[in-house]
């Protein structure tokens, strides 16, 4: 029996505290997440690199496992650290087929409360 290659879609989201990892199918059905905090790393340690690196051996793993050749990458959220992190996983062997950032801005945003009248 021959091994299939798959095609999956990772999703990486930048909050203002933590870094969400989301591997899925080409279809959208989740196979595995993991976040930055999840590997025993609190407070300001979630967005170093170090913390990075041992989500990318673990989404490594499990891409090795699920048989995913090719990655597409969505990238969402404003983080401080995304071009670093983004370094580290062209640095990996996993292999990106495109990748897109989905980061959400506002235009004009909320309109200002009106000035209270005494």
């Amino acid at each position: 029996m021959q091994n299939k290659k798959y095609t999956g879609i990772l999703f990486l989201s930048f909050s203002s505290n933590n870094i969400h990892f989301l591997l899925t199918n080409s279809l959208g059905q989740i196979q595995t997440w993991t976040t930055a905090g999840k590997s025993r790393s609190k407070g300001v340690k979630k967005s170093l690199s170090l913390s990075i690196l041992e989500v990318t051996k673990f989404l490594e793993e499990k891409t090795k496992e699920l048989n995913y050749s090719f990655l597409h990458v969505r990238i969402k959220g404003w983080g401080k650290n995304k071009k670093n992190a983004f370094k580290i996983f062209k640095q990996s062997k996993l292999k990106f087929l495109s990748v897109t950032d989905i980061t959400s801005c506002p235009h004009n945003g909320c309109k200002i409360p009106r000035k209270r009248k005494l």
